[in-house]
């Protein structure tokens, strides 16, 4: 006798997981929003060090630009040489400026990388504040580079 398979019993109902099949899917979950949020505290480090390249870079130009002004001379050092202090704030602050830039890019790949995963897509206030700060170096840079 030819054994009939029905509609109903062909169509591809996975079998109800166990509970360690569970407990292991959520474990994965729990450790890519973990990941997730390791990416986030990476992000607000490098936010952190380009914020500082970027701060010191302007006060740096500004301040010997101020004693410039003040001597009505250029600052010489000990060896006869003009400090170059808007090439040095300027560099500190495209230093920063691109490092931010880079870490963004990179955290964007990793969180995509995670989305393909499973993550959740989710709103990311670490990527606004960079991008936010980033828009300040590029202010910076361009203020003082048009000043001098």
């Amino acid at each position: 006798m030819i054994d009939r398979v029905t509609p109903s019993a062909s169509s591809a109902v996975p079998p109800p997981a166990d509970r360690s099949t569970q407990l292991s899917e959520q474990r994965t979950a729990l450790s890519i929003e973990r990941s997730f949020l390791s990416f986030e505290r990476t992000l607000m480090s490098w936010l952190r060090t380009s914020l500082s390249l970027i701060g010191f870079g302007f006060t740096l130009a500004k301040f010997f630009h101020f004693l410039a002004e003040t001597r009505g001379a250029p600052v010489v050092g000990l060896f006869g040489r003009t400090w170059a202090s808007d090439t040095v704030g300027l560099a500190m602050i495209a230093i920063g400026t691109a490092t931010l830039v880079a870490a963004v890019i990179q955290h964007r790949r990793r969180v995509a990388a995670l989305q393909a995963m499973g993550l959740v897509p989710q709103w990311n206030l670490a990527l606004w504040v960079a991008a936010a700060i980033a828009g300040l170096g590029v202010f910076a840079f361009a203020t003082l580079l048009l000043q001098g």
